[in-house]
């Protein structure tokens, strides 16, 4: 092979390679493009208190995570249009098109970021767990991981990941539902002897039923961000959305939208702010 034909395949494929880069990145910003000049963007969402509210009598959908949506998408004259989803299936149905965003309030762990591409985290929560009062066989997370003990957990959820890791022992109960209390139901009757899920689903299914204990109020475990996602490779979406969140959490608009909900068990990384420039001491003729 002399030298022209070499350079010649060099040249060739290095062509293709730009070619199949090129046809690559226009999908991906089509989908802001198509967006903003259809004016509609259709959303994921999974009924999830109090990010999420589904009103079984009429269908609507509420709560600071739609109020928070809708905020930010009439910024831009875009109407949002939601589709129930669930936890196992929101990643398939960003990926087939479904929908082009999830505001399922979901934890980001390593195992969804492959799937899926997530918003900056939106705020924080750990898990804890329900057990009936008067269990006494539980006082740490290492008694969970026994081969007699059966843990119940929502089906697809990032509990049901964790469980499978941290208690290999145990035998799983996983439920095929979006209900994220469905777990400590398990537990109320019998079918389970734990029930594990976020803290804060469980500070409050422990509030309304006298039977059960939540064993982790004082001290919820494995703490992890919450965030919104997109389809992989989506980026000036992402690039939208995460700036929307800054401008929401910064200007504390997003809190004042919860407030409505009462107590979400959720926290955010409010930043430590310091001057940025000389500081000026206001003198005596300033201040009148």
């Amino acid at each position: 092979m002399n030298s022209i034909t070499r350079y010649s395949l060099r040249l060739g494929s290095t062509l293709a390679a730009l070619a199949l880069l090129v046809g690559v990145q226009p999908a991906a910003s089509q989908v802001m493009d198509r967006i903003l000049k259809e004016k509609t963007i259709k959303v994921g969402y999974i009924p999830s208190p109090p990010g999420t509210i589904k009103d079984p009598a009429t269908g609507e959908v509420k709560g600071y995570y739609v109020d928070g949506l809708r905020y930010i998408f009439k910024a831009i004259g875009v109407e949002p249009v939601l589709v129930e989803t669930t936890w196992t299936n929101y990643a398939a149905g960003l990926q087939s098109g479904q929908f082009d965003l999830s505001i399922a309030g979901t934890f980001a762990t390593v195992q969804r970021a492959a799937a899926v591409e997530f918003t900056k985290p939106i705020h924080y929560l750990g898990y804890s767990a329900i057990v009936k009062k008067g269990d006494e066989r539980f006082k740490t997370l290492a008694d969970l991981n026994k081969k007699d003990i059966k843990i119940a957990v929502v089906q697809g959820g990032a509990a049901h990941e964790y469980v499978k890791e941290s208690f290999p022992l145990a035998n799983v109960v996983a439920l095929g539902t979006s209900n994220l209390t469905a777990p400590f139901v398990e537990v109320s009757s019998g079918r389970a002897d734990v029930g594990i899920e976020d803290a804060w689903q469980a500070r409050r299914y422990a509030s309304q039923q006298p039977g059960v204990t939540d064993l982790f109020q004082s001290n919820p475990y494995n703490l992890l961000p919450i965030a919104w996602s997109v389809k992989r490779g989506n980026q000036e979406l992402l690039n939208f959305l995460n700036r929307s969140i800054d401008f929401m959490l910064l200007t504390g608009r997003w809190e004042r939208m919860a407030n409505l909900y009462g107590m979400t068990g959720r926290f955010y990384d409010a930043p430590d702010l310091k001057p940025f420039g000389a500081v000026v001491e206001a003198t005596d003729e300033s201040k009148k």
